[in-house]
């Protein structure tokens, strides 16, 4: 798992059907070790917000519900800021 930013929204006219009528983002993980990536996102997202990634793809695929599906990353949360702790 990593916290990464979304920096934007992937389309596409051709994909995997498993995805069809998934929302595909584009997020850019806070390490610099890690290009940005395209996640599957069921939680509502937006530009710009701080999310927990996964890119476990067993996961994925359970949650598009194909073992065959491409999917590997997800968004697992959205990070809060306001209700963030200060350490």
């Amino acid at each position: 798992m990593r916290t990464a930013i979304i920096r934007g929204y992937a389309t596409s006219t051709v994909k995997h059907p498993s995805l069809e009528g998934r929302t595909l983002l584009i997020a850019e993980p806070d390490s610099e070790d890690l290009a940005p990536q395209i996640v599957i996102d069921g939680l509502g997202a937006g530009l710009g917000q701080k999310v927990l990634i996964s890119s476990d793809g067993s996961e994925a695929r359970k949650i598009v519900g194909d073992e065959l599906s491409p999917a590997r990353w997800t968004v697992l949360g959205i990070i809060d800021p306001e209700r963030s702790l200060a350490l």
